[in-house]
């Protein structure tokens, strides 16, 4: 294990963003850091920084099997695709940037990207829940990686503030915040998916049938 010494810290990444979160090490080059065994820490990398992950919340980990399980029965009628957890890790070539987002989508032309613990590009759609500990983390750090790594959609939910943003890039390689149309969120690269924003915030979520059922209801 390497020799770890948590700080709370802010690290500059020349010409891109900064990175924020309890710093682990420092000038850890991205190979070392694929083989190096941190312990039951969960860790992300950004140009050389090794960085904690805070903890999450019930709620942000049912939001992610409930999100994972509609766009599987999704893909499952609509020309397939993976979807990918934490701590699936995904590397921007562009940023540098490794992060473990909630919840990743590859669709069948971008699944070569898949590696063993690893997807080597954006994913089609990324999507991030907000944990109290991970706020600037969220909504600053990882939005401009995102943008600047080339994911095309980035689904940002903080169940908190029961706010869903929605994220594209456009042309300019520049994301464009997305308005649900009459309460309803249609993805771009999903094809055909209409996620109802309300539904985010219910208590229980759907069950597993009435999320199936839901998907079975798109496209």
């Amino acid at each position: 294990m390497v020799d770890m010494i948590p700080t709370l810290d802010v690290a500059q990444i020349p010409g891109t963003v900064q990175i924020s979160g309890r710093i682990l090490a420092r000038n850890i080059p991205y190979e070392q850091f694929m083989v190096t065994e941190y312990g039951e820490t969960h860790v992300e990398w950004v140009n050389g920084v090794v960085i904690a992950m805070p903890s999450i919340s019930w709620r942000h980990n049912l939001l992610t099997q409930f999100l994972t399980m509609l766009i599987l029965a999704f893909l499952e009628r609509h020309g397939g695709g993976r979807v990918l957890n934490d701590p699936m890790l995904m590397k921007l070539p562009s940023v540098p940037s490794s992060r473990a987002p909630d919840v990743l989508v590859l669709l069948p032309e971008r699944e070569g990207q898949l590696q063993q613990n690893q997807v080597v590009g954006p994913a089609n759609l990324v999507i991030e829940i907000v944990s109290p500990g991970s706020v600037r983390i969220d909504t600053v750090d990882k939005r401009r990686e995102y943008e600047l790594g080339g994911v095309p959609e980035f689904w940002l939910i903080d169940p908190m503030k029961r706010r869903a943003l929605f994220l594209r890039l456009n042309e300019s390689g520049v994301y464009d915040e997305i308005e649900p149309e009459d309460g309803v969120y249609t993805s771009a690269v999903l094809v055909g998916f209409r996620l109802p924003v309300e539904m985010l915030w219910q208590d229980p979520l759907p069950t597993v049938s009435e999320t199936v059922a839901l998907a079975a209801g798109m496209g």
